[in-house]
């Protein structure tokens, strides 16, 4: 959705980026700023809409030398009409150019200020910090302190990827299907998805889409007992609430420390199990006071507890066979996260012309076969659906209005290249086949040294093999299952259906009377 205008610098303050760790970072203050830098180059350190809207606001005040950035994918190109460059291929001009350095980062403004640390750059400023010194940013963050005092509620904030969905998302239905006492506040990014509300005593509030919305999120995060979070975090702001990480995957395939780490304030993580653990804490930088629940993912319950037909509202037609392909986010649609070099006209990869696309239809046509492609839910769409009559899109919308875990139930085969969710799905014990054309100019590192040894089935490099590998579907063969098996027992929890209830009752969620 179209965030109201000053969103980025709202979001900042709605984090508390005006509160580093770094010392640094914490005397850097406006009025130092404006004491200190008035006139002289600027270099800002972070891609992204806050950096942008710095730009529009400040560039006139302040010469801007160009943009640093850790992501290797925007090397080289432009945002803003600048450069983005390495941030130790353009020290050598920051330092002649005696500039100093503004974080626009409302998550690792601490990690990007020590890395500049190491480079020799000492004059550096977090742009949160410099907004808490301006109005009307300034008189949030007393309201913020004010809040603070308050006594807390029987109050349970919740987020995930797309609005009601993963692990929050089914820890919300199941609570609310036991007639919780507890009152649920949904942080939601699209205003439409509040229908999905179980409850009239519940609440959805979209802090994207104005002002106003933005400080009732910021009141209700303050009074609220529980923070419960998938994918983008729910700040904790008093050292009495509990949060909660439940991660937006199991098992994954990349390593993404550098780019991301889990913050500090976490009182728990879910992770499904230890030998998963030894991969991901060194990726997601698990914060060392956190407490590690091990166990089943709550969204993977439905996998395992009955049947479903969620595959009827999407099509009437009784297909032979069902097949998902479920590609990795390449291109974000809400940060400005670039993780491959190339485009994906129909958003994947290995398709790339109209008569390839024309030909796999006619394909399935022929075999009476349904090809779903599960887009990542921020990934930028630049293609369009019922092109064809056998390959239909699932995007963000698409999928809202189905169960997106619910359908796999009804997906007889899975396509996928480094998505995390291909772990969730071996538990149906069902064939997958990895696409891995585009390998090279994946920018992402891999969490493990070969991660080919983590993709036990059909390895898919030109569309004749993936041919082969749907006329295997089309057949009933299943020629990697015992592999497939193996490792999913070893990088998923014991199949039990039980992730909600466990996860309820570890944090205190579960009324003893509905037990």
């Amino acid at each position: 959705m179209q965030e109201f205008e000053d969103y980025p610098f709202w979001d900042l303050i709605a984090e508390m980026a005006y509160k580093p760790g770094n010392e640094t970072l914490r005397k850097g203050t406006y009025g130092r700023f404006q004491s200190l830098e008035a006139g002289k180059k600027l270099y800002l350190f972070g891609c992204n809409e806050a950096c942008r809207l710095f730009i529009e606001r400040f560039a006139a005040m302040y010469p801007i030398g160009g943009i640093l950035d850790n992501s290797e994918a925007r090397w080289g190109k432009e945002f803003c009409g600048l450069a983005v460059r390495n941030p130790r291929e353009a020290l050598p001009e920051i330092l002649e150019a005696d500039a100093a350095v503004i974080i626009a980062l409302r998550l690792n403004a601490d990690a990007a200020a020590e890395q500049l640390e190491e480079m020799g750059v000492r004059r550096y400023y977090g742009l949160g910090v410099l907004l808490s010194g301006i109005s009307p940013y300034r008189e949030m963050t007393k309201r913020l302190e004010a809040l603070e005092r308050q006594p807390m509620e029987n109050m349970v904030m919740l987020e995930s990827t797309n609005d009601f969905d993963g692990n929050a998302g089914a820890l919300y239905e199941y609570l609310r299907s036991r007639g919780s006492s507890h009152r649920f506040v949904w942080v939601i990014k699209n205003p439409a998805n509040r229908r999905f509300l179980a409850d009239g005593r519940d609440v959805a509030v979209c802090p994207r889409a104005d002002r106003a919305q933005m400080e009732e999120y910021i009141t209700y995060r303050a009074l609220a007992k529980w923070q419960i979070w998938d994918n983008y975090p729910i700040r904790k702001v008093r050292k009495d609430q509990t949060n909660v990480f439940l991660q937006h995957f199991g098992m994954g395939y990349k390593l993404i420390a550098g780019r991301y780490r889990a913050p500090e304030y976490i009182d728990y993580v879910l992770v499904v199990n230890e030998k998963v653990y030894a991969y991901e804490k060194a990726s997601l930088q698990y914060p060392p006071g956190a407490k590690i629940l091990f166990g089943e993912l709550p969204r993977n319950d439905v996998l395992l507890s009955g049947q479903w037909d969620e595959l009827s509202k999407i099509t009437k037609h009784k297909y032979r066979k069902v097949v998902m392909w479920a590609p990795t986010l390449r291109e974000s649609a809400v940060f400005r996260r670039i993780d491959s070099d190339l485009e994906y006209p129909y958003g994947v990869s290995l398709l790339y012309r109209e008569a390839d696309a024309e030909a796999l239809n006619a394909f399935l046509v022929r075999r009476d076969m349904l090809l779903l492609v599960k887009i990542h839910p921020r990934q930028k769409c630049n293609y369009t659906d019922n092109r064809y009559s056998n390959i239909r899109y699932l995007d963000s919308e698409a999928v809202k209005k189905v169960h997106a875990y619910k359908l796999l139930t009804q997906v007889d085969a899975m396509i996928t290249d480094y998505s995390s969710m291909v772990f969730d799905y071996m538990l149906l014990d069902r064939p997958v086949a990895w696409v891995l054309e585009d390998m090279e100019h994946y920018k992402v590192p891999f969490l493990m040294d070969n991660p080919l040894d983590f993709m036990p089935g059909n390895h898919i490099y030109t569309m004749a093999d993936l041919y082969a590998f749907l006329e295997q579907v089309s057949e009933g063969e299943d020629p990697y299952r015992v592999q497939r098996n193996i490792l999913s027992q070893q990088y998923n929890a014991p199949k039990e259906g039980n992730g909600c209830r466990n996860v309820a009752r570890a944090l205190g969620l579960e009324e003893k009377e509905l037990i």
